[in-house]
């Protein structure tokens, strides 16, 4: 573990906060520890570089959602590029889990030593404003942790407490030597507690809104805000499968109790670039890209998604039929963001076009839509009614009648036999609206669910079925972390 933390408190940034976007920090801008915060905006600017850890092509701008898609069943890598991970068998020494953990911790690391040196240096700050900031490196913290723990182990869901093992838990900017970055994995109760306590309390001290930049709707969609940390925490307490306060931070989204969301009119306006930025209604919260923030074309979305890229991603077949997905109507709007490939090589296969910018790699990736809340919402709904919901059906439908065709009837009360029809319906379109977006395997792995139907890289090969609680279903440690904790950190089983 210690290489990881070995951060010293060097983290501020160059130039103005408003002058420079969140994805805009880089390495160069670094700063010495004796003037990291030793200005406004530089501690501010130190904030930013919190983002720009969880930009990481190896983390959530990129890599980390596609590898919670490839272990689902709605695509497989058509080229092999992506080793043994859709087969489920990494190895301990995996290139893959070793690029998630760091980049994860990275993000940790820094969101530990930006609440450090806002905490020392406060007083070049009014309350309010260190407060603010503060905030936002918990929602960072979060965010971070909850990708690790669900990569990492089990789901919360594995135990009837959660206390098998999760991830070690880091609150503390450890600099270099320090005996104390050694920790060992904390339960996935005890993650979940700390992500839960993060949000809560950036929730409180995050704004509703950011002013006074160049481009302050970039900053709202990028940066924490009320509404991301309320979206987020419906997402963690779905995951724990606590519906009711699920259900209670999405309505305060719903409600409009952070800002006014709706659904763009179309079903691919999210991911369709206007004036460069990825900026609607639907957007809570995003990781903005371009092609400096991801230089590296081989991790970017769109040059696995897309076929004039590398093209390896092909959507399988288990997604497009009706039989393996009968949620999935054949005149379903959402089908027209699926193409042929463009080439010789990919011609034969299916594409998703969320992403599409191959030149300037700037394609979004979309963490939180408001079609994710309102699900979220109708499912926690719909799960702790005593019959078919009424209100959970109009917020299922509000996501699907975007999308189904005109002469397609809205679901009633009255097409659901009972509650668990009507909570397959709301799974069933979750896995059709929230595609090829880094949710389907673990939202199987939270309902303890089986992935099945899922083909090989030859796409009609079908693999065995990988059960719920299967040992391959988390991330090995990478064994380079487990060899330098000399024994205080702890190998996942069967690695």
């Amino acid at each position: 573990m210690r290489h990881i933390f070995y951060i010293f408190l060097a983290m501020a940034i160059m130039g103005s906060a408003c002058q420079k976007k969140v994805t805009d920090i880089k390495p160069q801008d670094l700063l010495s520890s004796d003037l990291a915060f030793s200005s406004p905006q530089k501690i501010e600017n130190a904030v930013l570089s919190g983002y720009d850890g969880l930009q990481s092509p190896e983390f959530i701008s990129g890599r980390a959602l596609i590898y919670v898609d490839l272990m689902g069943e709605d695509i497989y890598d058509r080229t092999g590029y992506f080793t043994e991970l859709p087969r489920f068998g990494l190895l301990a020494n995996s290139g893959i889990a070793y690029s998630v953990w760091t980049a994860g911790y990275a993000s940790v690391a820094k969101a530990n030593t930006g609440i450090a040196g806002i905490t020392a240096n406060s007083n070049k700050l009014t309350a309010d404003k260190a407060k603010e900031l503060i905030a936002e490196c918990k929602f960072i913290r979060a965010v971070a942790n909850f990708y690790l723990v669900n990569f990492f182990a089990q789901p919360y869901v594995f135990t009837s407490d959660a206390s098998h093992t999760g991830i070690p838990l880091i609150t503390k900017p450890f600099t270099s030597n320090d005996p104390a970055a050694n920790q060992p994995k904390s339960s996935v109760a005890a993650v979940y507690t700390a992500i839960i306590t993060d949000l809560m309390e950036a929730l409180a001290d995050l704004p509703l809104e950011y002013t006074g930049y160049a481009n302050d709707e970039y900053h709202n969609k990028t940066r924490g805000t009320k509404a991301s940390a309320s979206a987020f925490l419906s997402r963690v307490y779905l995951y724990k499968g606590d519906y009711t306060n699920a259900k209670k931070y999405a309505l305060d989204v719903i409600n409009g109790n952070y800002g006014v969301f709706a659904l763009n009119s179309t079903v691919d306006a999210s991911y369709t670039a206007s004036n460069g930025e990825y900026i609607t209604g639907e957007t809570i919260w995003s990781i903005a890209n371009n092609i400096n923030d991801n230089p590296n074309t081989n991790n970017a979305l769109p040059m696995h998604y897309y076929p004039n890229g590398r093209g390896d991603l092909s959507i399988s077949s288990s997604f497009l039929s009706t039989t393996t997905n009968p949620y999935f109507a054949v005149d379903d709007k959402r089908r027209t963001l699926i193409i042929s490939g463009t080439t010789a090589q990919t011609a034969a296969y299916k594409f998703t076009r969320k992403y599409t910018d191959i030149t300037g790699r700037a394609d979004w990736a979309p963490i939180i839509r408001y079609a994710e809340i309102l699900l979220t919402y109708a499912e926690a709904q719909a799960r702790t009614a005593t019959g078919v919901d009424a209100d959970a059906v109009a917020k299922l439908n509000i996501v699907r009648d975007r999308a189904k065709a005109i002469t397609t009837l809205s679901y009633t009360v009255g097409s659901f036999a009972n509650k668990d029809a009507l909570i397959a319906a709301i799974l069933g379109e979750r896995r059709i609206e929230l595609a090829f977006e880094g949710h389907r395997f673990w939202d199987l792995m939270r309902v303890k669910a089986s992935v099945t139907n899922k083909y090989d890289s030859d796409g009609t090969s079908l693999l065995p079925a990988q059960p719920f609680g299967a040992k391959k279903n988390v991330f090995p440690i990478p064994q380079i972390e487990i060899d330098k904790s000399k024994g205080v950190l702890v190998q996942n089983d069967d690695y």
